[in-house]
């Protein structure tokens, strides 16, 4: 298991280059080749005013979106260049979410920022991640909209609660655990049958190399959420690993607790498996 095909999304936003360079160090350290979804939001402008519009503003709204793509496109090639990287780009006009489920489909990670409340964006981009994490297929790692990281993976934190969710997490992380100086099987209010929370499963993630250690804290009295950041401030983590418990109907999008305080309050990048 390794990763070699990462896909990095995306659009004209103020943490593109930052991300960028996460993405870049994840294919560097692998030797992973580096695919770029550059995705259009599509221009949505009501029926009852479309007569009303002349066609030269959607034409110069088109170019305008165009454009960015194209300075994106020349810093991205530039970057690749620079670091070694074999890289591709692509763009797609759409429905983010729709688009990227298709194309990560087909990567062994797939890299996307964590939106960012007060920015904004276009439309649908609040609920991404929630969205991908539930179609993709593989693993996502989101980028927090604030800080850079340019390097991680160094010291990993897993929030560890048993389940299915948490296990696919492992699996799907484990050539990044395997290169990790330090890994931490954190496991939050632990249940009474486990001797040793998450001792099976480090024993595990070491037979493929990792160095692991576990911890536990009980804390009935905070969110589960909160206990997790608590623990990547004290362990110094630069990236957690976590399952991602929800369904989506119509694309209304549930999440379990502790994922969604994750993300909505997140330090260090965050993958996510379903």
């Amino acid at each position: 298991m390794a990763i070699k095909n990462i896909l990095l999304h995306l659009t004209d936003d103020k943490r593109a280059d930052a991300r960028l360079k996460t993405a870049l160090g994840l294919a560097a350290a692998h030797e992973a080749h580096l695919t770029a979804l550059y995705t259009i939001p599509p221009i949505e402008i009501p029926p009852f005013v479309m007569g009303s519009i002349p066609t030269e503003i959607i034409d110069q709204r088109r170019e305008e979106h165009e454009e960015a793509a194209r300075k994106q496109h020349a810093d991205f090639v530039a970057a690749c260049e620079k670091q070694g990287v074999v890289s591709e780009w692509r763009i797609a006009e759409g429905d983010a979410a729709d688009i990227l489920a298709i194309h990560s489909r087909y990567a062994d990670l797939t890299v996307i920022a964590q939106p960012d409340s007060e920015e904004g964006g276009p439309l649908g981009y609040e609920t991404l991640p929630h969205e991908l994490v539930l179609t993709a297929g593989a693993p996502v790692l989101v980028v927090p909209y604030a800080g850079r990281f340019n390097k991680v993976g160094q010291r990993i934190l897993i929030a560890w609660n048993g389940s299915r969710e948490s296990a696919r997490a492992v699996r799907d992380a484990l050539p990044l655990l395997a290169r990790a100086k330090k890994v931490t099987v954190f496991s939050v209010n632990p249940t009474k049958r486990d001797h040793i929370p998450g001792a099976d499963i480090a024993a595990q993630i070491a037979r493929h190399g990792a160095k692991v250690e576990v911890a536990h804290t009980v804390a009935r009295d905070i969110d589960v959420g909160d206990a997790l950041l608590a623990a990547i401030t004290d362990r110094s983590a630069d990236m957690v690993v976590m399952g991602a418990y929800g369904h989506s109907r119509l694309r209304e999008i549930v999440l379990g607790g502790a994922t969604q305080s994750l993300l909505e309050q997140m330090t260090v990048p965050v993958l996510l498996s379903h």
